[in-house]
């Protein structure tokens, strides 16, 4: 689906991040030695508003640095939940970053998402993609060595980069050109309250019970035929799903302060109040 009525590719500099926007950096490293080739990639997603971070990396012989790079966006728009805007940093070229993301395994990475922007950075500039760039290389030497990778070394520096991110986001990444935006095709799984039932004394040892019915939103789909619109619809319907993606919980404003406080340390849920209908109890 795509939101609002700006064009595809056009985004405004001065135009605020949404309150669930990720920002995903990326890099690969390949070397050639001794008529050897290793690759290795990593990617970080790094959520401001609740200082989430999530890392991904991996490494295999052969591949070109374009396979590698390739491979470490594919991952990083992976970690990004369902129904989620986000910003991809790269040092690659635009046109290149494009292809990529154009292609069939490119569409199928970000699918998921709510909308992308697209940022070519110069390399390695900005603390986040200096350390994705150490992550990469890492990865690419324990292959060349054969080594074992235990994952302590990307846990190591995820913990890091959560307690920098905690902080607030600085030293940004030079920007090389105007982000370009691609608008996506999923937005969060909204769910409304639809009534809540309490039953006072009647759960074990006298204690209040609580029933909730939710009501999901419409799933749209579209097709050639009925059968093409109904796997659209639900695979619109799955994907937040499958994914971890957001959920927006609607309920009573008079819930607000209950709902907020469950959904506290969830991550990907957004808790939005409504006006209770007159008559409502």
């Amino acid at each position: 689906m795509t939101n609002g009525t700006r064009p595809a590719g056009v985004t405004r500099p001065d135009e605020a991040d949404p309150a669930d926007t990720w920002h995903v950096y990326t890099d690969g490293s390949t070397r050639h030695e001794r008529r050897q080739t290793f690759s290795g990639w990593a990617a970080r997603a790094v959520q401001p508003e609740t200082r989430q971070v999530r890392q991904t990396s991996g490494a295999r012989p052969g591949g070109t640095s374009l396979d590698a790079e390739t491979e470490a966006i594919l991952a990083g728009l992976r970690l990004v939940p369902g129904g989620a805007a986000a910003r991809l940093y790269s040092d690659l070229e635009l046109a290149a970053l494009l292809a990529i993301l154009e292609s069939p395994a490119g569409e199928a990475a970000r699918y998921h998402l709510r909308d992308l922007w697209v940022h070519p950075v110069a390399r390695n500039s900005g603390r986040d993609s200096r350390e994705i760039h150490h992550v990469a290389r890492s990865a690419e030497q324990e292959a060349r060595r054969g080594d074992t990778r235990d994952g302590s070394g990307l846990a190591n520096a995820a913990l890091e980069a959560q307690g920098l991110a905690r902080m607030g986001q600085a030293d940004p990444p030079l920007a090389l050109h105007a982000p370009r935006r691609l608008p996506g095709e999923t937005g969060p799984l909204q769910v409304r309250v639809a009534r809540l039932t309490l039953v006072p004394g009647g759960g074990p040892g006298g204690r209040v019970r609580a029933t909730l019915t939710l009501d999901l939103a419409e799933v749209p789909g579209t097709g050639r035929h009925e059968e093409e619109a109904l796997r659209d619809a639900l695979t619109r319907g799955l994907t937040p799903l499958v994914r971890g993606g957001l959920v927006e919980v609607r309920v009573p404003s008079r819930w607000m302060p209950a709902a907020v406080e469950a959904a506290r340390d969830l991550g990907v849920v957004r808790v939005i109040g409504e006006q209770e209908p007159e008559g409502d109890g």
